[in-house]
């Protein structure tokens, strides 16, 4: 672009983007663990924690010469494992707020370092738009599990996947021009 290329840079150049790029490196895989502990990565998990309802277990039947209650106070232990974080509305909007201006604004960064890859036009174009398209889709797909169908659960981690195969090939490719392309001398 502009006939600047990231193998051209000057030496600060590269080390703020490869420090850039490694930092939102960090960030994505605390992320990752974060949501992995939180709620899970699997499907089902995802619909857990996004259902209407908050999971809870079931009393269990009343033995021989027991009683059915119609209460029964409960401790945290008896609460369902399904969903390890049960996400309500109001958080499932603040998360949507958050995550839309956070992801967005990594997303346009990565972007801004990536437009003077040598990539050709028409690949360039489908690698900076992964990581926008994958935050849509997870966003959406929470939104879509919790109001439409829980079957669309697929969608967060269809999103979360997209994001970090943009993320990745941004990183892999500007890492390769800074550092390791020889540019033929002009």
């Amino acid at each position: 672009m502009l006939g600047i290329r990231l193998s051209r840079l000057p030496m600060s150049a590269k080390v703020f983007c490869t420090l850039f790029l490694l930092g939102i490196g960090c960030g994505a895989i605390a992320a990752a663990v974060q949501a992995a502990t939180a709620i899970g990565l699997t499907p089902a998990d995802v619909q857990a924690s996004l259902g209407r309802e908050m999971p809870m277990t079931s009393l269990a039947p009343a033995g021989h010469g027991q009683h059915h209650q119609a209460e029964k106070e409960i401790s945290v232990s008896d609460i369902s494992g399904a969903a390890k974080v049960w996400i309500r509305t109001p958080l499932l909007i603040q998360t949507s707020h958050t995550h839309l201006f956070g992801q967005t604004l990594i997303a346009g960064l990565l972007g801004l370092i990536f437009l003077f890859s040598s990539v050709g036009e028409r690949l360039k174009s489908v690698i900076l738009a992964l990581p926008f398209v994958g935050t849509l889709i997870d966003i959406g797909g929470m939104w879509l599990t919790r109001f439409a169908s829980p079957s669309l659960s697929v969608l967060v981690i269809a999103g979360g996947i997209i994001f970090a195969v943009g993320y990745t090939l941004i990183t892999l490719i500007a890492l390769y021009e800074l550092w390791l392309m020889e540019e033929p001398p002009a």
